[in-house]
């Protein structure tokens, strides 16, 4: 299926809008899964689509979302985020606030407990040099996992340093 349509002027207003490039990439993949939901090939097909049938396909994709895929409430707003974009951007009011109680309740799915001082010295005690650095690094920062190839430093600092 041949989803991006750049000519089209709901996708440059829906893309255009978004300043952030990690933002524009993480929309087109929520908004594509919606396409491929909705069984529409261009972004202008879902312009032509009544209000009622829109919001009920909205409704529909938020709980095959949340029973069929068995998302958290959480990943189903960031999949919305990127709908409620596009219709805002091309002028469709959408009554979003009766669409996200479709959602479910908000609850934690993961437990956000840190890890104890005698975990991290474990991890410490077996870790090579290197790894030692980012254990430590990681747990006094309270980086997640994934956050360290986004740290941005000048080479010369991180020359220093290693």
């Amino acid at each position: 299926m041949q989803i991006v349509s750049e000519t089209s002027d709901a996708y440059k207003n829906f893309v255009k809008s978004l300043d952030s490039e990690y933002s524009r990439i993480g929309y087109l993949r929520s908004f594509q899964q919606f396409m491929k939901f909705c069984k529409v090939d261009s972004y202008d097909q879902l312009l032509q689509i009544d209000l009622k049938r829109l919001e009920g396909i909205i409704r529909d994709y938020i709980i095959h979302m949340r029973e069929d895929r068995k998302l958290a409430p959480a990943s189903i707003a960031n999949y919305c985020a990127a709908v409620s974009h596009f219709f805002e951007m091309n002028d469709i009011t959408i009554n979003w606030r009766k669409l996200k109680k479709f959602k479910g309740r908000l609850r934690r799915v993961i437990e956000g407990v840190p890890y104890t001082r005698d975990q991290i010295k474990t991890l410490v005690d077996n870790a090579t040099l290197r790894d030692r650095c980012v254990i430590l690094l990681m747990s006094s920062a309270g980086l997640r996992r994934g956050a360290l190839p986004l740290l941005e430093g000048s080479s010369r600092c991180s020359r220093t340093i290693l």
